[in-house]
């Protein structure tokens, strides 16, 4: 939608003034909760992978994994930072179709990047999240969650999609969204909200592993 600004200019500036890049070896809270969930050598695809922290958990387990974000900036500091590591690293921008074949990956993993879209573009990548991946395989995604009451300033250009006077966008993830959200393509197999610190900052977080049950094309 219109109204909802392109994010890659926020966060291309972020990443050029390193705001995070003292995350960049410690691993996020839901890349250790749910990497037990995935089946020994998986093939995962991460989208929205910031400085590459949760790619480097995930390669220090024996998985392999292309990871993504729509930053270039990031993008290029990670293949520098990881080179020899043999992580893959791709510039993409989920508004667009994911340039996989279906059946790809075991894993799509998403922490803190599917919260920037209305709900169109939520429901279209989620489809499209379930034809990259395997029957079978793991879509695993963390959210700012609706109780952040914080996050809920700015202009709601839809319900519970905020945007901050700065351009930042914010869709607040409740639970019976998602529920409604992977309902008839992912069995939910863990879903919680929790108060989690990020970048110095706590705030509420929504945490989902499901379950791709396919469909009769897959």
């Amino acid at each position: 939608m219109s109204s909802i600004p392109d994010q890659k200019p926020v966060w291309d500036e972020k990443h050029a003034a390193g705001d995070h890049e003292k995350l960049r070896h410690q691993p996020s809270p839901l890349a250790e909760l749910t990497e037990p969930y995935f089946a020994d050598h998986s093939h995962i695809l991460e989208l929205g992978c910031g400085v590459g922290r949760d790619a480097e958990f995930f390669t220090i387990c024996g998985h392999s994994i292309v990871a993504t974000d729509v930053s270039d900036v990031v993008i290029e500091q990670d293949r520098q930072h990881f080179a020899d590591t043999g992580m893959k690293f791709d510039v993409l921008d989920m508004r667009n179709t994911l340039p996989y074949p279906a059946n790809s990956f075991d894993v799509v993993y998403a922490n803190l990047s599917l919260h920037y879209y209305g709900h169109d573009d939520t429901q279209r990548i989620v489809k499209d999240i379930q034809r990259v991946l395997k029957v079978g395989g793991l879509l695993v995604f963390a959210c700012k969650s609706l109780e952040n009451t914080e996050l809920s300033v700015g202009e709601e250009v839809e319900q519970d999609v905020f945007v901050s006077a700065t351009g930042h966008v914010r869709h607040l993830f409740s639970e019976p969204y998602t529920r409604t959200l992977l309902d008839g393509l992912f069995a939910i197999e863990h879903l919680d909200v929790i108060d989690e610190v990020y970048n110095g900052q706590e705030s509420s977080v929504l945490r989902c592993v499901a379950k791709n049950i396919g469909s009769p094309q897959q």
